[in-house]
């Protein structure tokens, strides 16, 4: 029992540490205080399991909590603004004590070691104490904590970065995404697009087997994308605003176009976009031209997909094809191309389209290529693992020859097409 108590103290320890950095997105914040809340849930569910002899620790400790769920009820209630500026600013500052191996700094910013290597050391796994320097709240913590180059961003900077590329990205707004825990997860291929029920006549009815379940289930495996901020000896001259605007700009343009690329064209690069994907219906225009593209070769494509699946798919294409599409016009004349509205998406044939850069380009299409998809987005499924890296890197030749350095960033993601075959359309140029 008192290795248990032990542990409740430690958790609320961790939870005093109430981060006051602050958020640009209301949505956000409510996000993160949530986590913290569910955090309070466990700890009293702990509580309750603790009787007798302890009555008093338990009365300081419920006393404790429900402090703390005051205070994230209130902050939650009025977090915190952060403009951007302010946001560049400490981003600017973490970046500059990561690059100079400021740990007090980045202890004060929330920034935190990371020693692991395919598993990466959870921030609350470790402390700052000043005159001690990085301490390891548990015994998982591996690593030399007093040469490590390895820096975690403060979790609600990462929540920043990634709700800026949102506004960058096409896919991101689009696709299920959620958070993974573990370095693999299995997601279930569903046939159906809703849930079938059941109607129980009486108390005590079960639910009906299905007649056919489906079994196939698709492993998401989180793998690490890396990209490099290079820079000169000025860089640890520039002012912390400066800094943060060049992170969040190389950050959010790189991460934001390869998320795009990962669910559309990536060929077990390392991941299969839809455009790659053998899942889908190959539906062949009459032509090797794509100037010979028509309206039907569009209504064609979609009448391919189940009906109760297409209500929920939309076109996916590079706006140089659009433009040759706006051409196009049905049996009565009408284009079959409406543009966007205000709150209100365009539409190819009354089906939604989005314009991606990824895309191929219509100069770039040539016969037996494919060129736009027919598809239910949230089919992707799309896992985050928590944590942005920043490791300072100069011990290159270019480093000592032209004075170049870099500032390495590291993000794990996982991507994956779980959509039974023939519910999605890749419209191609034929084979002549």
């Amino acid at each position: 029992m008192n290795e248990l108590l032990v542990a409740i103290k430690q958790k609320i320890a961790e939870m005093k540490k109430v981060e006051s950095t602050g958020f640009t997105d209301p949505a956000k914040a409510s996000e993160y205080f949530k986590d913290k809340e569910i955090i309070l849930e466990e700890i009293i569910k702990t509580l309750e399991t603790i009787t007798g002899g302890q009555s008093e620790q338990f009365t300081a400790l419920e006393k404790t909590v429900g402090e703390l769920r005051k205070e994230l009820k209130t902050q939650s209630a009025y977090p915190k603004e952060l403009t951007q500026n302010e946001l560049f600013y400490k981003l600017g500052r973490g970046v500059a004590a990561a690059y100079r191996g400021n740990n007090s700094i980045l202890a004060e910013l929330g920034f935190t070691p990371n020693f692991g290597t395919e598993n990466w050391t959870n921030p609350k796994d470790v402390n700052w104490v000043m005159g001690k320097g990085w301490t390891a709240q548990r015994a998982a913590v591996m690593g030399d904590t007093e040469t490590s180059d390895q820096f975690l961003i403060h979790p609600s900077y990462e929540t920043e970065l990634v709700a800026i590329a949102e506004k960058k990205s096409v896919m991101m707004p689009l696709v299920d995404s959620t958070a993974m825990t573990t370095a693999s997860v299995l997601v279930p291929v569903e046939e159906e697009v809703d849930v079938k029920l059941e109607w129980l006549t009486k108390y005590g009815d079960e639910i009906k087997e299905v007649d056919k379940p489906k079994i196939e289930n698709v492993e998401l495996k989180a793998l690490t994308a890396a990209g490099f901020i290079r820079v000169y000896d000025e860089f640890e001259e520039d002012s912390f605003l400066d800094l943060g605007k060049l992170f969040v700009k190389k950050f959010i343009g790189s991460y934001a176009r390869e998320f795009d690329k990962q669910c559309l064209v990536a060929d077990n690069a390392p991941f299969t976009g839809a455009l790659a994907t053998d899942r889908a219906v190959n539906v062949e225009i009459d032509s090797g031209d794509i100037n010979d593209l028509t309206w039907e070769d569009f209504r064609d494509a979609t009448l391919k997909v189940p009906a109760e699946e297409r209500k929920d798919c939309c076109w996916f294409l590079h706006e140089t094809v659009l433009n040759q599409v706006f051409r196009l016009k049905d049996d009565n004349g009408n284009p079959i191309v409406r543009r966007p509205m205000d709150k209100m998406p365009g539409v190819i044939d009354l089906y939604p389209y989005h314009e991606c850069h990824v895309l191929p380009q219509f100069g770039d299409v040539k016969a037996n290529t494919p060129f736009a998809v027919f598809m239910n987005p949230q089919r992707i499924n799309h896992r985050s693992r928590k944590g942005i890296e920043l490791t300072r890197f100069d011990k290159t030749e270019n480093s000592l020859k032209y004075g170049i350095k870099a500032l390495r960033f590291r993000k794990r993601d996982a991507f994956a097409l779980v959509i039974p075959k023939k519910h999605m359309v890749i419209l191609k140029t034929k084979n002549s």
